[in-house]
This record gives structure tokens, sequence and C-alpha cells, in this order.
């Protein structure tokens, strides 16, 4: 899983919102970029900017 703004995200990739980002990042097996501090703590540091 990337930030919404992560240059190794897929294009055309689905963009969640903050809930079910959150969601899916708990799921086993779901690994976070370190590269755009989706793996950082706090969990999904930075994934706020483009939800609404």
């Amino acid at each position: 899983m990337h930030a919404v703004d992560c240059e190794k995200a897929p294009a055309g990739g689905p963009v969640l919102p903050l809930d079910r980002a959150l969601e899916a990042a708990e799921q086993p097996g779901l690994r976070l970029c370190s590269l755009c501090g989706a793996a950082a703590e706090p969990v999904l540091k930075g994934f706020d900017h483009g939800f609404g």
C-alpha cells in the first residue's frame, strides 16, 4: 500500500477512503511502502491528505 502521492504507486490504482485504508493496512500479508512513509508510525502517516 502506498500514500496517494507515492512515486512507486501503480498508475490507475484505487484510492481508498481513509477508513478503508486503515482496515486494509491491518490485513495479514499486506505490505506497506516504506519509501512513501505508509509503513511509518503512526500507521498510514500522511494518508489523511486527499480524503474527504
